[in-house]
């Protein structure tokens, strides 16, 4: 499941009516449209907005992982007006609170440093995009996710040639409608990785059959459990088995067994990352 988080209705309409959304009553205290695999919420103006309606969307569903991508529009000195632009540093400008996004993945655009400010500026920052949620929507997502699932990207509406008197409700959603192949690769990265990372965190099967033969207290079984699976991530071709071991008579000569053969593993690299 992906949450997109947007502040104006406008920056939501495209993606409502693109994802084919309905609206879910259950979440009240926001206007909140989803279907199968994504949920979007709209927020209001401003970091606490969006920090406020973050939070309470992931504590609705505590128990459900889901990737988060903060959409709308921005404003930037030199970048054309419609680019695509995805934060890859978000600085909130009243704390001076820098967070960092991680970009594991392929992005079908330009990414820039993000400013969140209280209130808009008279004048653009010259090496930043301009707006007024994504440090709050980072912060609070950041406390349900890991940051290679947290994702602010913004379509540049206004900069010191078009200033933000030529934005209206139907520009703002005829500039997110023009980006909405971007947008949509975007999101599908992200479900990509999430579904990966999903799998990763997975309990590996082979830990019950440890859990047999050894007896392991509660902090072994975590211990165990990370182990196994450095190993799948390692070598998935060759998993591991209780039979290799039988050599230790106890939980902890076991886990010290596994963590040597696996620091003993080389490293390698894909061919296709060289």
């Amino acid at each position: 499941m992906i949450n997109i988080l947007t502040a104006l209705p406008c920056e939501a309409r495209p993606l409502i009516e693109h994802y084919r959304l309905r609206g879910n009553a259950r979440h009240s205290a926001f206007r909140c449209y989803q279907n199968d695999e994504v949920q979007l919420l709209i927020c209001g103006i401003g970091k606490l907005a969006a920090a406020t309606a973050t939070a309470y969307l992931a504590a609705s569903e505590p128990q459900r992982s889901y990737a988060w991508l903060n959409i709308g529009i921005a404003g930037h000195a030199t970048k054309p007006i419609g680019e695509a632009v995805l934060a890859n540093k978000i600085i909130d400008a009243a704390t001076g609170q820098q967070s960092f996004p991680g970009i594991v993945m392929p992005i079908p655009c330009a990414s820039e440093t993000l400013t969140t400010v209280d209130k808009p500026e008279p004048h653009y920052r010259e090496t930043s995009m301009v707006d007024m949620e994504a440090s709050g929507f980072y912060a609070a997502a950041s406390r349900f996710q890991s940051c290679e699932l947290i994702h602010a990207l913004k379509i540049i509406s206004d900069n010191q040639h078009h200033n933000t008197d030529n934005i209206s409700e139907n520009r703002a959603i005829a500039l997110i409608n023009d980006n909405i192949i971007t947008i949509e690769s975007v999101i599908n990265e992200l479900r990509q990785l999430a579904a990966e990372l999903d799998s990763i965190k997975q309990t590996p099967a082979e830990i019950y059959a440890f859990m047999e033969q050894w007896r392991f207290t509660t902090y072994q079984q975590n211990e165990l459990r990370l182990l196994l699976r450095r190993w799948h991530a390692l070598t998935p071709a060759m998993p591991p088995a209780p039979h290799d071991f039988t050599e230790y008579n106890n939980s902890k000569a076991v886990l010290a067994a596994i963590k040597g053969r696996l620091d003993a593993q080389p490293i390698r690299f894909d061919e296709a990352n060289k």
